[in-house]
């Protein structure tokens, strides 16, 4: 699974301190144990097919934790059976993205990390969308749908994929002849689990430091 070091490494600074335990479900190549193991973060690694020693062999959708145990939970799923990541049969990634199916699975290891996670704690899953054969899937959107069911929304950064293969004037051609956009990007949703306490019905109030429009300047910058 494509899960950029930076990423990753930026997601941790932000939201955990070092000491934190922070645990990748579906770890792929191992990428979130390496950045932690740099930031001095505490980690665990599962995945459903284990590429490493540190690697736990384990399904997502029942990780095996206390409740209310970890300080944050990295995701760099599957987004559809485009890619044959291992042979294991019950593989999400074998599911494709145009079923409700694939979702449904995903949803369970959503649950399982919002059980794992502490209150106010968070989740960073990294997604992208699909199109194929003149179909286009929005795997992101439906993703965020989901993980709404369970935790606050905090931010959706679209992540460049500079390097990405499609980035050449072959591909570029293909997108021309048979019209359609390169999928240049993934989304990474950042979502916490609440903290439970009385909510207050006042409207929250915010001081805007407002700009005035330039002259010729529709942006108002």
């Amino acid at each position: 699974m494509w899960a950029n070091t930076k990423i990753v490494e930026r997601c941790l600074l932000m939201t955990t301190d070092p000491g934190d335990l922070v645990v990748d479900p579906m770890c792929g190549s191992g990428t979130t144990i390496d950045v932690c193991k740099e930031e001095k973060r505490r980690v665990i690694g599962y995945d459903i097919h284990s590429t490493r020693p540190d690697i736990i062999k384990n399904d997502a959708r029942q990780i095996p934790l206390k409740d209310h145990s970890v300080d944050m939970v990295f995701i760099d799923s599957p987004y559809g059976d485009n890619i044959r990541y291992n042979t294991e049969p019950k593989n999400i990634g074998n599911i494709s993205s145009e079923s409700e199916e694939f979702y449904d699975e995903l949803e369970k290891v959503m649950k399982e990390s919002h059980r794992i996670l502490k209150d106010g704690k968070v989740l960073g899953w990294l997604i992208g969308d699909q199109w194929v054969k003149k179909k286009f899937t929005p795997v992101g959107i439906k993703v965020y749908e989901r993980l709404c069911r369970y935790f606050e929304p905090v931010d959706i950064i679209c992540v460049s994929r500079r390097s990405q293969s499609s980035n050449t004037e072959v591909w570029q051609n293909r997108a021309r002849r048979f019209n359609f956009y390169l999928r240049g990007f993934k989304y990474l949703i950042i979502v916490r689990k609440a903290v439970h306490k009385e909510i207050s019905k006042k409207p929250r109030a915010i001081k805007w430091a407002r700009y005035e429009r330039g002259r010729g300047n529709n942006s108002g910058y």
